[in-house]
This record gives structure tokens, C-alpha cells and sequence, in this order.
């Protein structure tokens, strides 16, 4: 694979298919894609708000033909709420996906009214009002949905997508371009960063890890993060593997997933940013095991990731 470049635009990382890359890939700052085949184009996921769901719009008429479809790889925002720019083309997910996005818990309109006043989730959510731009935002839902496996075609080409959730959430999907050795895995992938579960089960996202790694992609374009190959699809797997045997650990011996939390280490993952993330993926695991241990809100969960952000 050649080296890509990990800065902010649309980049060439195969024959017909390109990553756009948002650095530094944190809250939201979430990679998109272009696949370009007979004269038709194909967009992985339309970025977190219209202005950048624009700004890909517009880098893709550089280099592509005419948008024909869109597919979102899942349900959380910074994935879908930029459909609305595309919304000219059939727009694809799962239908777990799909029916996820209707429930739309965070209302970007109204961002800076989530959490309680003087909590680290008020300020996140205040921040992410500064930094992304609803104005004149609306859903734009998905335009057809599938389970399982569905092959588009696409010009005188196909792409594949595969449905491996419920695993990061509830209808994770992967976008396979066969012939070009091109994976976009959504957010199954964080390239060198604390991957988040917050569906699970953990089980099913490293099989989702798997799954990815045997289909042998020469590249492999995260949903957040640098491009990347199969050594890290191997190094998040291996990072879930650890977790998932240190947290059942302490389901086994009847202690709260807080205690799993604040007794982990990360070991040689310990400089990837954002380590608090590992207490959803634990909680993930205790929903799982010992549902009756796992009770937090989503709003008390991101309290304990956000404070560890900080930290």
C-alpha cells in the first residue's frame, strides 16, 4: 500500500477509489469515501454537517462522474447527517441502521441542551455546537435498506457491502471494493485509537474485525483515523480480545463494570487516545453477561468517558 498522507481532503488510495480524510479524527472528525466505476460514483458516508458533507461534494467533482448512491457503513451522526446534500442519489444502510437513525437521540439542532448544566457531557455537547454547523439541517433517511450481503452495481462494476453489527452499533456495515483491494469499514475501525462498542456484543466486532482481514484488502480506510492496512484491523482486534478477557474477569466474580473500568490496562495501547472509551466497550460486554450489573444511561456513560478525556 502506498503511503496517504493523514491531512483533511480527498486522496487517492486505489484505482477509482479515494478516502476523505478528517483529521485529527476525534468527536465526529470522520473519514468519508469515493468510489468511482464506469461513470458512475459511489460515496461512503456524507460527514457529521452540511458544510462538510458540501466540501466532499465538492472535492469529489474533481475526480468523479455522477453520484449515483450513497452508503452509510451506520447510524451515528457524523456518519449520516450530511445525507441531506446527497440526497439526489439512493442512499443505503442496514435496516438496523436505518431504523436506528429514526430514533435520532441527539438532535444536532439541539446540541448545546444536552446534559446537565456544569457536566463534562453539557460542555462536549457545546463544543460540538461551535465546531459543526446545523443551520437549515434536516434528516435525510436512507432511500433503501438491506440485510445480510447486497452487491450494487455500479457502471460496468460492483461494490460490495456486508452487514457484520450489531457491533460498534446496532447496523454496522463495511464497503468492499473488490477490485481495486479497498475496504471502508466504518467505524469498526479507529485507526490508532481507542475503538468504542456501544452496541456490541464485543464478540461480534472483533468477528467484524475477521471479517475485514479475510477479505485481504491491500487498503483498508478507517471511519476515523489514517489510512490504513490490515495490521491495524489485527491491532484493534487484539485490543478487544484483552478487553474482553479482563472485563469477563470481573463479570465472573460479581464486580460492577466501574470496577472492570478502573482496574484495566491498556498495556501496549496505552498511548492511543481517548482510553476511556474502553468503559462503553465494557459495559457493552456486562449488557451481555450481567445485564443486571449494566444499568447506566447513555447520558451517565459518557459522563465517566468524557471525564476520563479530560484526565
Amino acid at each position: 500500500m502506498a503511503w496517504v498522507p493523514y491531512s483533511r481532503g480527498l486522496h487517492h488510495v486505489a484505482e477509482g477509489c479515494w478516502a476523505w480524510l478528517e483529521p485529527p479524527g476525534t468527536w465526529g472528525m470522520s473519514n468519508s469515501g469515493l468510489v468511482t466505476i464506469g461513470g458512475e460514483t459511489l460515496v461512503v458516508d456524507t460527514q457529521i454537517d452540511p458544510p462538510r458533507a458540501r466540501a466532499l461534494r465538492a472535492a469529489a467533482t474533481g475526480v468523479a462522474e455522477e453520484i449515483t448512491t450513497v452508503v452509510n457503513t451506520h447510524d451515528d451522526g457524523d456518519h449520516w447527517f450530511g445525507n441531506l446534500v446527497f440526497e439526489d442519489a439512493r442512499i443505503l444502510a442496514t435496516t438496523a441502521a436505518s431504523d436506528a437513525m429514526r430514533t435520532m437521540p441527539m438532535d444536532p439542532r439541539r446540541l448545546g441542551e444536552i446534559g446537565g448544566e456544569g457536566t463534562a457531557l453539557r460542555r462536549w455537547s457545546q463544543w460540538r455546537a461551535e465546531v459543526y454547523d446545523y443551520e437549515g439541517w434536516r434528516p435525510a433517511y436512507p432511500t433503501e435498506t438491506f440485510d445480510g450481503s447486497l452487491t450494487v452495481k455500479l457502471g460496468d462494476g460492483t461494490v460490495e457491502l456486508h452487514e457484520v453489527g450489531p457491533a460498534h452499533t446496532r447496523g454496522d456495515a463495511i464497503v468492499h471494493v473488490p477490485a481495486a483491494g479497498v475496504v471502508f469499514t466504518g467505524d469498526i475501525l479507529f485507526h490508532r485509537a481507542t475503538p468504542i462498542v456501544w452496541a456490541g456484543p464485543v464478540s461480534n466486532h472483533i468477528a467484524a474485525c475477521d471479517v475485514v482481514l479475510g477479505l485481504d484488502a491491500a487498503v483498508v480506510v478507517p471511519g476515523h483515523g489514517p489510512v490504513a492496512s490490515g495490521a491495524a484491523v489485527r491491532e484493534t482486534r487484539n485490543y478487544l480480545v484483552h478487553l474482553l478477557e479482563h472485563t469477563l474477569r470481573h463479570v465472573e466474580a460479581g464486580a460492577p463494570p466501574e470496577v472492570a473500568y478502573r482496574t484495566f490496562d491498556p498495556g501496549e495501547y496505552r498511548l492511543w487516545p481517548h482510553t476511556s472509551r474502553a468503559f462503553p466497550t465494557i459495559q457493552a460486554i456486562y449488557a451481555e453477561h450481567r445485564p443486571d450489573l449494566a444499568g447506566l444511561s447513555w447520558a451517565e456513560t459518557m459522563e465517566i468517558v468524557l471525564a476520563g478525556d479530560a484526565e
